[in-house]
């Protein structure tokens, strides 16, 4: 397999954004909530912060303990959504439980929602309406652009276990000319005969060990998109890394391989938030 690096393709992205930044009349700004004390979590803000200073973008943090009311929190989003200075929000997920996701994230104004999942920028996304993509599939899209092969028209296999994340990666896989089909990774295990369909392979389900040599034809190109812990703390993808490693084809890493390139699109798609809004103001 060739390694499919995210570091190469986010390098470009942040020379891309910086120049961006440059050319704005203020300074691109992000929100972020973080609710809780999950270790993952709070190192993947830090990294977006670190990102986002290196880029000439500001960065606030809005950090609160997991016994938080969700009306607290919406309260403080209506608030940076009033705020005229903050060009983009963000809800760094997963929330601790009893807390209800889907009603933080449309609490952010659309025209803030750096993530792409809110509710009205879902449904622009899947009815044509809008040409930006939710951060993550085009965070793995990208990935899957890296690897320099003729996408259209190749057969595509979406493992994901969320629905709606899913309708959203087959849109943005469409969009490049792929013929994707979703499945979940329950289903997969009973019709492992389907990765044989394949020229492309994506999966997000954080289900280790799930893509192994024997399941894939050769050349398949497989962006691994799922973060979980195995059993010695290690952070590991969807895929047997070991055991495919010697299959012709792409592959990229975990970690290493889309994690970078999700903070280089979150961020410019902050700057995009900030041009929209300057151009608004012209």
């Amino acid at each position: 397999m060739q390694l499919l690096y995210g570091k190469p393709v986010a390098d470009r992205i942040h020379t891309e954004i910086q120049k961006r930044v440059s050319q704005l009349m203020v300074q691109p700004k992000l929100a972020v909530i973080l609710v809780g004390n999950d270790a993952a979590s709070h190192l993947y803000v830090s990294l977006k912060e670190k990102e986002a200073t290196k880029d000439g973008i500001a960065c606030e943090k809005h950090v609160f303990s997991s016994d938080v009311s969700e009306d607290e929190i919406v309260s403080v989003i209506t608030r940076l959504n009033d705020n005229t200075a903050v060009h983009g929000i963000i809800v760094q997920l997963p929330l601790p439980k009893g807390l209800d996701t889907n009603r933080i994230i449309d609490a952010i104004d659309p025209e803030k929602d750096v993530d792409g999942f809110h509710a009205v920028n879902v449904a622009a996304f899947l009815a044509g309406e809008v040409a930006q993509i939710p951060v993550f599939p085009e965070a793995l899209l990208e990935l899957l652009i890296s690897s320099e092969q003729p996408l259209k028209g190749q057969s595509a296999l979406l493992i994901v276990n969320s629905e709606h994340f899913g309708r959203v990666l087959l849109k943005a896989c469409e969009n490049r000319g792929l013929v994707g089909k979703i499945i979940s990774s329950e289903r997969l295990l009973g019709e492992p005969e389907m990765f044989l369909e394949a020229q492309v392979i994506v999966s997000a389900c954080g289900v280790p060990r799930l893509i192994r040599k024997v399941n894939i034809l050769p050349n398949v190109i497989v962006i691994d998109g799922g973060i979980t812990k195995n059993e010695t703390g290690r952070t590991v993808g969807d895929v047997d890394s070991e055991d495919i490693l010697s299959q012709e084809g792409f592959l990229s890493p975990v970690p290493g391989g889309v994690g970078p390139i999700t903070i280089a699109c979150l961020l410019r798609k902050v700057v995009f938030l900030a041009e929209e809004k300057q151009k608004r103001s012209a």
